[in-house]
This record gives structure tokens, C-alpha cells and sequence, in this order.
């Protein structure tokens, strides 16, 4: 599944006339509507998707740039929206600057791997500003669709080494982990791992010393992820929030815990998705 393939020129709008986050999100509905894989869709339902989703925490994760996005129950395929505002929409971003550049995008709800790989791969091409600063230029639909596939094309170039921290989370929530991972694709962490892991309650209560007493405390969790990853230095702490947006104060919260932890050493890669 490419970019190319999804992203139609009919589906680009280089201005949009949306000042609020509400009406950026049903201008973009709209938009996605033109799609003849979303006739069975409503506007309506479409925004309410990405409303939706909007309510775990804002997908304006700084720099003007928005990925609004969602899971719609029955579609079959996934459509993506390009749009461009001129004046700016205030979005709730992290750092507090208008939105410029939106890409939506709406996916099956039976395919979050694919979902998150789209995700990384659009976040992937617009992290550059350069990027950015070009499309949100771009004075017609046909330039900016054109100017998209271009930087979607063009080799990524490497990161400068960053000064890093591992982060630990373990989660015990299927739909917060997925969340989670569709944050870390959002602020462009790449790379991290999932370990299906185990509590310690549930293991002693597989030990018949100690099965009718953790019994006894009652019902266990049975879904334990640990996820592991490393991110620059100078984000930890808007990540952190971003996590506490998907699974509340993690203070007062059972079944999520982050873990923070300096890194000594650093070698090798791993693919992003």
C-alpha cells in the first residue's frame, strides 16, 4: 500500500476557508467525501470519526501540521485528504501554533497495522518544515498534489543524532496500546517494540501456593503489553503528556505505567513499521 495509491488530485484543497478546530474537521469530512469509497458514509459520520479520535488527544503535534484520523466500520479501503490553510486553524496543538497543512486520512477498523504504517509513512514526509512550507505554498490543487507524490518520492534524508531517552510504558489495554502506538507514528518516534509481557499477579496465580489467594483478590488482567522505545531528550515530556491525554493521569490510573530511563550506549536500527 503506497501513498500514491490512495492520494487522489480531487481530494487536495489548497484553501480551505475553516478557521475553528469543529469546522476544519467537517470541511476535511467533506473532502473525504468526494471519494467513491465513502458513499456509504455520511459527512456527518466521517467527522464524527474524527472527532472522536480528536478527543484522545490532538493529532496537531506541532510545526502547523495536522493528521487528523480515524477507523470507520465497514470501509474497505483507506482515503486521504490534503488541505492547506492560509490563515492558520487553531487545533489545540502542542505547541500552541496554528495548523497550516492537514492530512486526513480514514481507514478500515479491521486493519491497525496498516493503519499505523500509513500514518508513519505521511508523518514521514511532512516532519520536514522545508517540506511543509512548500505545500502550504502550493496555489493550486494540482500543485499541491503534485508537490506531495514529489516528496513522497524523494529519498528521506537521516536524522542528525539526537540525545535520547528509552521509555517504558506496560499497558494493560488493548485500545490505549494502540493509541499509544498511533501517538509515537504521530511525533515520528520510529522503531519501537511491543513485548507481550505478564503481570505478576497472573503468573503467582498460576501457582497453586498463591492461585487461591490472588484468586481470592479478584478478577486479574489478562492483557499486559510492555512497549519499548526511544525518543529525543527534549520531547519526553510532551510525549508523556500526550500518553496522559489516551489513558488519564497516570497518577491516579491503574493498568498503564511509563517508565523514563537514560541511555549509555545506542547501536543498530530497527524498521519503523
Amino acid at each position: 500500500m503506497e501513498i500514491f495509491d490512495i492520494l487522489t488530485k480531487e481530494l487536495c484543497e489548497p484553501r480551505l476557508k475553516s478557521r475553528g478546530k469543529q469546522s476544519a474537521i467537517e470541511e476535511l469530512a467533506n473532502i473525504l467525501k468526494r471519494h467513491s469509497g465513502l458513499s456509504n458514509f455520511t459527512q456527518e459520520e466521517i467527522a464524527e470519526g474524527l472527532l472522536a479520535r480528536e478527543k484522545l488527544g490532538s493529532t496537531a503535534f506541532g510545526g502547523g501540521l495536522a493528521i487528523p484520523h480515524c477507523k470507520l466500520p465497514g470501509l474497505d479501503r483507506f482515503v486521504i485528504a490534503l488541505g492547506v490553510s492560509r490563515r492558520g486553524v487553531n487545533f489545540d496543538a502542542v505547541d500552541n501554533r496554528k495548523v497550516h497543512l492537514f492530512c486526513a486520512i480514514v481507514g478500515p477498523e479491521d486493519k491497525p497495522a496498516e493503519h499505523v504504517k500509513l500514518l508513519a509513512e505521511v508523518s514521514l514526509v511532512l516532519r520536514e518544515e522545508r517540506v511543509r512550507r512548500e505545500l502550504v505554498k502550493a496555489p493550486t490543487q494540482t500543485a499541491l498534489y503534485e508537490e506531495f507524490l514529489r516528496h513522497c518520492a524523494r529519498e528521506i534524508e537521516p536524522e542528525a543524532p539526537r540525545e535520547c531517552k528509552l521509555l517504558m510504558l506496560v499497558l494493560q489495554d488493548e485500545e490505549t496500546v494502540t493509541s499509544v502506538m498511533e501517538l509515537f507514528v504521530e511525533m515520528g518516534i520510529k522503531g519501537a517494540s511491543v513485548i507481550e509481557s505478564d503481570s505478576m499477579g497472573r503468573m503467582l496465580s498460576q501457582v497453586p501456593l498463591f492461585a487461591d489467594f490472588i484468586n481470592f483478590l479478584g478478577r486479574k488482567r489478562e492483557y499486559h503489553r510492555t512497549i519499548y522505545a526511544i525518543a529525543p531528550t527534549e520531547e519526553v515530556a510532551t510525549l508523556i503528556e500526550r500518553i496522559e491525554e489516551i489513558t488519564g493521569d497516570l497518577d491516579k490510573h491503574t493498568g498503564a505505567m511509563v517508565l523514563v530511563l537514560d541511555i549509555a550506549m545506542v547501536k543498530g536500527s530497527l524498521e519503523a513499521i
